[in-house]
């Protein structure tokens, strides 16, 4: 098991961000981990508070909640995230 990168992080993001990909579907193999983080970080730039963002992703993550995942959203700078011009509404 490798933790996901930022650089990893905000390619996805940029992708689900531009508007141009929709209708877009985020998965990764089991759709728990990889998926959580970037969604993780996703909701933090939607302004979430940490404790609905770390509900959501253990929902999600089941009985195998990576605490490091945790850890790289609650330190995730969102202030690194590319906003398009035109971002989606529910942004």
């Amino acid at each position: 098991w490798k933790p996901v990168s930022e650089e990893v992080v905000l390619t996805a993001l940029d992708y689900v961000l531009d508007t141009q990909n929709y209708p877009l579907h985020v998965m990764c193999n089991l759709g728990r981990h990889r998926t959580g983080t970037i969604v993780g970080c996703l909701r933090k730039l939607q302004r979430w508070n940490l404790t609905a963002v770390f509900e959501e992703y253990r929902r999600f993550a089941g009985p195998k909640v990576r605490l490091l995942n945790e850890q790289f959203i609650e330190l995730f700078d969102t202030d690194l995230i590319r906003v398009p011009r035109n971002p989606p509404t529910w942004l």
